[in-house]
């Protein structure tokens, strides 16, 4: 528990300290004096530079709690230090995105591929089986496993970079799908991977004290990234050490930033004609925002309906990562169960996208504004 909490600790201190930067140069920008009370130009200011480094808090809380634990358990500790060390160029490659916006896709693509063949080497770990017989001959060629990691790491990288789109909703998906890491980590006795997932809970908390509701400071492709990554090595190590844990429950865990990922490529290459790689704000969490929730705020202003719709966005997405997580938990070991959940789970995801674009959601999705009383004026 004290690991965890110097995580926390330090995820937040520096997380302060970005988020003072973020608002000091944009004060100086705009040529607002010192002192000004933080109104709505902080969060437009936060689209860029420091405001979105919030990645630098996490990675501190997980550098931090990991050297810390050198003195306790090296061996463990250790381990998971050589894995930040991978992480290195796929979180440097975001945070340069972050700052300048110049980074092009490909570049940052092939960081994540650099940072998932790097934590292979270091910790000598891939995926060595798919629980399906005929392919999993495929997996004893080394060049087939290493192809597949990386694959496999890239694509969670940018799947978390998908969903980063509103206040705590990266954050919130990443610590509930860590919780079920930790929890089969648990099960199986695999303390390297219950140590690294307990600690990136930690640092995701100090971070998201500033970013969930307010906005005040956000997570950024590099913070995203990081995530991503960290999770994706974690499920590789953990189904590589752990024979009983099915390789179909990474699948289930993460079926919500995963079908989020493979449904954008798909509604870009082929419903668009574009890029599967063009930015679009046509995403699930996108369409929550504008059809579900964003009037519920009320008259009051567009930047305060703005603010109460982005906060309670997220919440929405929470419920839905839990509904893959939940099952992944309970049959962790039980591979048909989850090979059929992740069915279910794309169908429902595919279901809930079509109702809400075509205006159809049933009436129980929506929040409601309580009507005003008989003494309030509506």
């Amino acid at each position: 528990m004290a690991f965890i909490l110097a995580a926390l600790a330090a995820a937040l201190v520096v997380t302060l300290f970005v988020m003072r930067r973020s608002f000091a140069d944009s004060r100086l920008q705009q040529g607002i004096p010192p002192g000004t009370r933080l109104t709505a130009w902080t969060r437009e200011a936060n689209l860029k530079g420091w405001g979105r480094a919030g990645g630098l808090g996490v990675a501190a809380g997980l550098l931090l709690s990991l050297a810390l634990r050198l003195f306790d358990d090296s061996a463990i500790a250790g381990t998971s230090l050589w894995l930040l060390l991978a992480a290195t160029p796929v979180f440097v490659a975001g945070l340069a995105d972050d700052f300048t916006q110049r980074v092009r896709p490909s570049l940052r693509l092939v960081a994540a591929f650099v940072s998932a063949l790097l934590a292979g080497l270091f910790l000598d770990t891939w995926v060595n089986r798919i629980d399906v017989p005929a392919l999993d001959v495929a997996f004893a060629i080394p060049a087939v496993a290493i192809a597949f990691s990386c694959l496999m790491v890239a694509g969670l990288v940018n799947a978390f970079n998908i969903i980063d789109g509103f206040n705590g909703l990266a954050g919130g998906v990443a610590s509930l799908i860590l919780v079920g890491i930790a929890y089969v980590a648990f099960k199986v006795g695999d303390l390297v991977v219950l140590t690294a997932s307990l600690t990136a809970i930690g640092a995701i908390a100090g971070f998201m004290l500033f970013n969930f509701p307010r906005g005040l400071i956000y997570l950024g492709d590099g913070g995203a990234y990081l995530l991503g990554f960290w999770i994706g090595e974690l499920l590789i190590m953990l189904v590589a050490r752990n024979p009983q844990v099915s390789a179909w429950f990474p699948a289930l865990l993460c079926s919500y930033p995963v079908c989020e990922m493979l449904f954008s490529i798909y509604r870009r290459a082929f419903v668009r004609r574009s890029h599967p790689g063009a930015p679009d704000i046509a995403h699930l969490h996108h369409l929550i925002y504008k059809r579900l929730v964003r009037w519920l705020a009320g008259p009051s202003g567009m930047q305060v309906r703005h603010e109460h719709g982005n906060a309670l966005t997220s919440p929405y997405l929470w419920i839905l990562t839990s509904i893959g997580v939940g099952p992944a938990v309970v049959f962790w070991q039980k591979t048909l169960v989850l090979q059929i959940g992740c069915i279910v789970f794309a169908a429902a995801y595919v279901y809930a996208y079509v109702r809400i674009v075509r205006f159809r959601s049933p009436r129980w999705w929506s929040l409601r504004r309580t009507p005003p009383g008989p003494t309030e004026k509506p």
